[in-house]
């Protein structure tokens, strides 16, 4: 199979970004050619330098003008002998498609991660869509169905919902329980933790208000409630917990370092958002053990069984997050049986090989046979 080049506008902390350093170690696992490369060269997160060096995986930084940027990336591909990009996001597929319009005889497959985009992003995409790129992958059906009856060219949309690694880390049954005190909780504590951008997309005004209802229900039960993210809303939001008087319970973190830590010393994961695609946020915590109540947008419905491993909520329904956060609160039983079957979930859905499968599937698909 000829190599393939995974292309993004950065590699900065995201979902997205996440995604591609996921799919570029499980393909090069099957010794397959791959490399990624990194439009702005010098916007990238620590954390995701550190993995590509541990995974050893092949990257490339641009640096320069458009121009020359694109000439540079049109060398690479030669050099590389790629048959494919991989782009995610808008900039990248549009230089994805302009890479195949140099005449260089390449597939392109674009990437679609959200289920709503700006009115300018979605014009764009779906020109590049119909008219440039070889297909488009949705991370989510949600997506897919709404931006078909758009106009988007159905016979060209593929849907692979995002991943999570597995291996090598602890559910939150092994890390927290039968530790009482000592790790995970203090005491009798339950921490409700959300991990996310400070947007408002991420309907931050709703999670605290019913956090606000939460302790008058729950008023005889030590609450503490832990928001994890970066923004432009974060002074909202702290206003926001100042104006509820919960600012003693509530705590703001911006992107600390260990999340995933974090993550398996919590008890439930809230989401409110107002629209996703597949949500990383909601699959860490599914990873760490944690029961979700989030609310019924994008593909949450297939991260998230009604009473199996969560509850799903309509957006702003303060009265049924609340009712949904009790029901968890008062069982511990409950919360661990979801925390459990959270992981059953990601373990036969959105496993790293059933990416890989689904994403060399495509490439056969679109003529990707010959050998270097």
């Amino acid at each position: 199979m000829l190599g393939i080049a995974i292309l993004c506008k950065t590699l900065l902390k995201g979902g997205a970004e996440k995604q591609a350093l996921i799919l570029a170690k499980s393909l090069q696992e099957k010794n397959i050619d791959v490399c990624i490369v990194n439009w702005y060269q010098d916007k990238i997160d620590p954390e995701n330098l550190r993995y590509i060096r541990q995974n050893e995986i092949r990257y490339f930084p641009l640096n320069g003008g458009l121009i020359s940027k694109l000439f540079s990336l049109k060398r690479l591909l030669e050099n590389e002998n790629s048959g494919y990009i991989v782009s995610y996001l808008t900039l990248a597929n549009i230089v994805a498609g302009i890479s195949k319009l140099m005449g260089s005889d390449l597939k392109t497959i674009g990437g679609i991660r959200n289920e709503k985009l700006p009115y300018y992003k979605f014009v764009l995409e779906r020109f590049v869509h119909n008219h440039v790129n070889d297909v488009t992958v949705f991370n989510n059906y949600s997506g897919k169905e709404k931006f078909k009856k758009r106009g988007f060219n159905p016979d060209k949309i593929h849907v692979i919902q995002n991943a999570i690694e597995l291996d090598n880390r602890q559910a939150k049954e092994n890390e927290n329980h039968g530790n009482s005190g000592e790790s995970g909780n203090s005491g009798n504590e339950i921490k409700i933790v959300t991990v996310g951008r400070f947007v408002n997309q991420k309907d931050y005004p709703t999670a605290l208000k019913s956090f606000r209802l939460l302790k008058d229900k729950c008023s005889t039960t030590k609450l503490k409630y832990i928001i994890i993210g970066y923004g432009p809303l974060e002074s909202e939001i702290r206003s926001l917990a100042n104006e509820l008087e919960i600012t003693g319970e509530v705590q703001i973190m911006i992107n600390p370092p260990n999340i995933p830590e974090i993550l398996r010393s919590s008890d439930i994961f809230l989401s409110t958002s107002l629209f996703e695609g597949v949500s990383n946020a909601i699959m860490e915590a599914m990873v760490a053990g944690l029961p979700i109540v989030a609310t019924e947008v994008g593909d949450n419905k297939y991260l998230i069984r009604n009473s199996f491993n969560g509850y799903l909520v309509p957006c702003k329904n303060i009265g049924l997050v609340v009712q949904k956060l009790v029901y968890l609160c008062e069982s511990e039983e409950k919360r661990l049986t979801f925390g459990k079957n959270s992981r059953l979930i990601l373990e036969r859905d959105f496993s790293m090989s059933l990416l890989v499968e689904n994403y060399i599937n495509l490439f056969k698909s679109l003529g990707g046979e010959e050998n270097k």
